[in-house]
């Protein structure tokens, strides 16, 4: 295995010493930090390149959509300029990262420069790790400028050796000391953020697990928890104290208050769930090596699909053929169509996106031409439609983004920056 030191001199990695090594290994860190320096004054220029017009015009974080849809915040700080709309996407895309994460770098780097200069001026000295001035530039963002400010002064020295809970507080302590209204408008903006959301598959793998995250006021989680608390301890069998940890009974006691609150209501479900599930029938038979998948969640034993099925009222849809391939004269497609598409590609065909395609719009990749309330017929096809995430919609409607869909399945996308990438059905993407 051969590597080459920072003079570009080749090594043989197996032939080093423990002293040599160890000196690489510091090299490598420094060469490290100068890579991710060098991203972030890219980011920088980029964002400085595509400056707004004006507010309306400005990238907001809640561009993303998802939980953000409505959300007009800014991507940077205060104090920060303003970044035009539909920048992130080709600096993303070169860089090989979801838009998210690239609108994220770039906010990283205006927020650096802007607001926290000390520690900007250590990244360049590469004295601090660049994510971790990433971590303080995210963590400052809600402040004003001036507690911004004093939290750079206080932590850039000591920032490559600073842990999260020191941030943390040093934050908190700015926001009390300069921004007392902004704290109280902070609270406000945290309730407005309350609510309740459903993962499944904590880590990215689902196995019959999902994951409940509730954000709320204190002293209702505390009183819920509390009762979580006792229903658990009611459930231990005290003849068999060893059969089920605190934590099992903890999910089973969630079931427990679920029921009661039914029961209290005259309730006997909560209303009906769908779920996707594809099998062969044939594997039915098998619970302990059958196997099925379910959409958003993954592959499940069919002893579970058969716990889940229990006991409960199920239709089953019909085998759809997917490659059919008839045409409609009409703009929306039909249900046959659109579920076609949507199990042909699984998600947002934009490259780097994730987005489950039943959270996407379906787009006519040639544009639908309306005259007079109907247009060349046989327009809305299977081949003709692709799942698009309402953002990536509308960077291809409004931001001169441009793609094809190819006979092996595969998209062809256009940048507006003449470069082209080669999206695969599994979420591959390749520079042309």
């Amino acid at each position: 295995m051969i590597e080459t030191d920072s003079m570009n001199f080749p090594v043989v990695v197996e032939d080093l010493t423990e002293d040599w090594l160890l000196g690489l290994i510091e090299e490598s860190e420094t060469q490290a930090r100068a890579a991710e320096r060098r991203k972030l004054r890219y980011a920088y220029q980029w964002a400085v390149l595509h400056p707004a017009v004006g507010p309306e015009d400005a990238a907001t974080w809640g561009d993303l959509g998802g939980r953000d849809r409505d959300c007009d915040l800014r991507i940077a700080g205060e104090g920060t300029p303003l970044v035009a709309a539909y920048t992130a996407e080709p600096f993303a895309a070169a860089l090989g990262l979801s838009t998210r994460a690239g609108m994220a770098m770039l906010a990283d780097a205006l927020d650096l420069v802007h607001r926290l200069p000390r520690t900007q001026q250590l990244v360049e000295s590469l004295n601090i790790a660049p994510w971790r001035a990433r971590k303080l530039a995210q963590a400052t963002r809600t402040l004003s400028q001036e507690a911004a400010a004093y939290v750079d002064a206080k932590l850039a020295a000591v920032l490559d050796s600073c842990g999260p809970t020191r941030i943390e507080r040093m934050v908190e302590e700015a926001r009390a000391t300069f921004d007392v209204a902004e704290q109280a408008e902070e609270e406000d903006e945290q309730a407005a953020d309350w609510g309740v959301q459903l993962h499944h598959g904590p880590s990215g793998r689902y196995a019959g697990t999902s994951w409940l995250e509730i954000t709320g006021d204190t002293p209702t989680l505390t009183r819920l928890h509390d009762q979580i608390n006792q229903v658990a301890h009611d459930l231990l069998d005290p003849d068999h104290p060893n059969s089920d940890d605190l934590d099992r009974r903890k999910i089973k006691a969630v079931g427990v208050i679920v029921d009661r609150a039914l029961a209290a209501t005259g309730a006997t479900t909560g209303g009906p769930n769908k779920l996707y599930l594809h099998l062969d029938g044939e594997n039915l038979a098998d619970p302990t090596t059958g196997l099925g998948h379910a959409e958003r969640l993954g592959p499940v034993t069919t002893g579970l699909i058969k716990q889940w099925l229990d006991g409960s009222r199920v239709t089953i849809q019909p085998v759809l053929r997917t490659d059919r391939g008839d045409a409609v004269d009409q703009h929306d497609p039909p249900e046959w169509m659109r579920e076609l598409v949507i199990l042909r590609d699984r998600t947002c065909v934009y490259p780097y996106c994730e987005t489950n395609s039943r959270d996407c719009d379906l787009d006519h990749i040639d544009a639908y031409v309306d005259i007079d309330d109907h247009g060349p017929p046989g327009q809305t096809n299977p081949d003709n439609l692709a799942p698009l995430c309402r953002r990536h919609h509308r960077a291809k409607t409004h931001a001169g983004w441009t793609y094809q869909r190819n006979t092996d399945g595969t998209y062809t996308w256009h940048t507006p920056h003449a470069r082209t990438l080669l999206v695969w059905p599994d979420g591959e993407v390749r520079g042309l």
